[in-house]
């Protein structure tokens, strides 16, 4: 009788403990196809170069340009994703005697920071819409801006040049995603 109520107390055991695995591992799928992301070692987790470049271009100074910003996601040997995030700075007034030296665009901040489930989600949500955005671009003349993604390995580059408000407040969303200050930019 002991013997009887010990197999039948194992076998249940057994049965629960694997459908709790079962749960472990549906729950780990969900939630790695929540977010569709690059695999760390396509962005140089494994002493790869291979970066994904998200950038903007403004046109403040009209047909001169205006001020960059761009965000350098990558991978270290942790596995983990980072960005590093540039803007630059522009005085439209010394054009004319500057324009084409170094002195036209500064480096103005410079961070560099782990990458969350979220801002990973907002980079998804932002190269979906950019996406759809290339297939209704229209040409702006000489001043407009430029927003892109290339991964370094040139898999993959999206490049939208217009002057459609949708596509500064996509990106605005993004900078919210990733709590920087938004760029404020009035249209003519």
């Amino acid at each position: 009788m002991i013997k009887i109520n010990n197999l039948l107390l194992l076998t249940l055991l057994t049965i629960f403990i694997s459908c709790k695995e079962k749960n472990i591992h549906k729950n780990i799928e969900i939630e790695n196809d929540a977010i569709s992301f690059f695999e760390p070692a396509d962005l140089g987790a494994f002493g790869s170069k291979t970066r994904l470049l998200i950038y903007a271009n403004f046109d403040e100074c009209g047909e001169w340009g205006g001020h960059t910003e761009s965000f350098e996601i990558f991978s270290k040997k942790d596995r983990i994703f980072y960005a590093k995030y540039i803007r630059t700075r522009v005085d439209c007034d010394k054009i004319g005697e500057l324009y084409g030296s170094p002195e036209f665009q500064q480096p103005d901040r410079t961070t560099e920071f782990q990458l969350t489930k979220n801002n990973i989600s907002a980079i998804n949500d932002y190269l979906s819409k950019l996406l759809k955005s290339k297939i209704h671009e229209r040409f702006p003349g000489h001043a407009g801006q430029n927003f892109g993604v290339i991964k370094s390995d040139s898999t993959l580059i999206i490049d939208v040049y217009d002057s459609n408000k949708a596509n500064l407040n996509n990106y605005n969303t993004l900078l919210k995603a990733f709590d920087i200050e938004e760029v404020n930019y009035e249209y003519r």
